[in-house]
């Protein structure tokens, strides 16, 4: 009886420290226009900035491909990532596209918001 205890608790402290470990960092925001509508279908490109990993910044984990998401239908979105600083790139059809760096620090969530203005090219060419 005392082993299945003992066994069970190393088991479950096993997992615990493993789920721990694990442990990511996330950026998430709602991506609006400029009238504060929602806008679904925004791509989110987070792009790993590597400056400063070269130079011994230990929490500038960062990841190796881009991660791409899309906003739900009520603009939010939400990005797993390692610690790091990224190039946030925001894109919807028919608006401007924005950009902003963030830095993300482990075990962190952090929330970048953006406001998507009309593209004046497809706003002229839809006037004609």
């Amino acid at each position: 009886m005392n082993y299945r205890i003992l066994t069970g608790a190393v088991l479950l402290l096993c997992v615990s420290f493993g789920a721990a470990a694990q442990r990511q960092s996330e950026i998430t925001g709602e991506i609006v226009d400029s009238e504060g509508a929602a806008i679904a279908n925004a791509r989110v490109l987070v792009h790993w900035d590597s400056a400063g990993s070269t130079v011994g910044l230990s929490d500038n984990i960062g990841i190796q491909h881009d991660v791409i998401v899309t906003t739900d239908t009520t603009g939010r979105y939400s990005a797993v990532v390692p610690a790091g600083f990224y190039d946030v790139f925001v894109s919807a059809m028919a608006f401007t596209p924005t950009a902003a760096k963030v830095r993300v620090k482990k075990e962190q969530r952090i929330t970048y918001n953006s406001t998507l203005r009309p593209d004046p090219l497809v706003s002229r060419e839809l006037a004609h």
